[in-house]
């Protein structure tokens, strides 16, 4: 049993700092090393967004170092600070989505714009209101899930083998905008090619993997997670392409 809970706690802390990485190189570019880039400015409220997001990715790495040191004590101390944390992380999900249209790309791009005359990295073949209302919805579909599985979590923190789970699957939820950024790179084929759900897929397949290797099957925990992200998110591509989701998205222009 200790071995297992040894190796239970170096896969999630290896597994947060993986996500932290993520985030690095995704927003590198825009926010944590935009001085050595050519990057447009931004306006205040996405650094802040940037900020509130950056900070819960580091809570959580230091909350995974401090259950593979065994202080158990100040991890349970912390997890009320970051359980109400986790509101500011979804309010600041959603004002950076909700001004998303609006903003477009420097205010010089209309809604009937083909993406190829934007950036091909970005899409092609597509308008920007389709482009955009991809992206929207995946956003709102991002915080809906951080939401149910951050209170599941919550509520399942006496049970750590589910509350982790949860924690990590809520956490791969909101990677999709560091991860779409990275799909910009020409190799990796753009935000509308596969690298994003494949690395998505794989992020939650390694969880599951996890569990078989310690525990000889998949935990409930795992399976309800991830099936509710796919399924979360399969609906906001549903609905992104349909009348409704497009004339929500044109309402936020």
């Amino acid at each position: 049993m200790k071995n297992q809970t040894n190796k239970d706690n170096s896969f999630f802390f290896a597994y947060t700092a993986v996500l932290l990485v993520i985030v690095f190189i995704g927003f590198a570019p825009s926010l944590f090393l935009r001085t050595a880039f050519d990057t447009p400015p931004i306006p205040p409220y996405l650094y802040l967004h940037g900020l509130i997001l950056t900070a819960w990715f580091l809570l959580l790495i230091f909350q995974a170092w401090l259950i593979r040191k065994s202080h158990t004590t100040l991890h349970k101390r912390l997890g009320y600070f970051i359980a109400a944390y986790g509101i500011f992380v979804i309010v600041g999900g959603l004002l950076a989505t909700s001004n998303t249209v609006a903003r477009g790309f420097g205010g010089v791009v209309f809604l009937d714009t083909d993406m190829a005359d934007i950036d091909p990295g970005m899409g092609a073949g597509i308008s920007y209101l389709e482009f955009i209302s991809a992206v929207v919805w995946a956003n709102l579909a991002a915080m809906i899930t951080f939401a149910v599985m951050l209170s599941s979590a919550i509520f399942f923190r006496r049970q750590s083998d589910i509350h982790k789970r949860l924690i990590l699957i809520a956490t791969v939820a909101i990677v999709g905008p560091a991860l779409a950024r990275i799909a910009r790179l020409e190799l990796l084929g753009g935000e509308q090619g596969l690298f994003l759900p494949t690395t998505i897929f794989l992020l939650l397949a390694a969880i599951i993997i996890h569990d078989f290797r310690t525990l000889g099957r998949a935990h409930r925990a795992s399976l309800a997670g991830a099936g509710f992200l796919v399924i979360v998110f399969l609906t906001s591509i549903a609905i992104a392409r349909t009348e409704f989701g497009l004339e929500f998205v044109r309402g936020l222009a």
